[in-house]
């Protein structure tokens, strides 16, 4: 079954440079994705983060931050994988 998780106050989810354990569906709120240089990027509610890393199991190039109120959805590779295999085979 999946869990939603709610953050209350900023944290570091991942840091550059790792490979991702999850991939996050932001389902409210955002995240700012932090390249190495600074710069900042933000993702809003229905964004996927981390998707074909950790499909693919390469490692992912920006720090993520949760800002307060966010609320994620993570997704596993097994999860992942299911969800291939529904969109390869849809209902009829």
């Amino acid at each position: 079954m999946m869990q939603t998780q709610i953050f209350k106050s900023e944290e570091k989810l991942h840091h550059k440079g790792l490979v991702p354990l999850v991939a996050y569906m932001i389902i409210s709120g955002h995240l700012e994705l932090v390249d190495r240089k600074g710069q900042v990027v933000q993702l809003r509610a229905g964004e996927l983060v981390c998707l074909k890393e950790t499909w693919n199991h390469v490692p992912f190039q920006y720090e993520i931050k949760t800002k307060p109120g966010t609320t994620l959805l993570p997704l596993d590779r097994s999860m992942l994988n299911r969800l291939r295999e529904e969109l390869k085979d849809p209902i009829s």
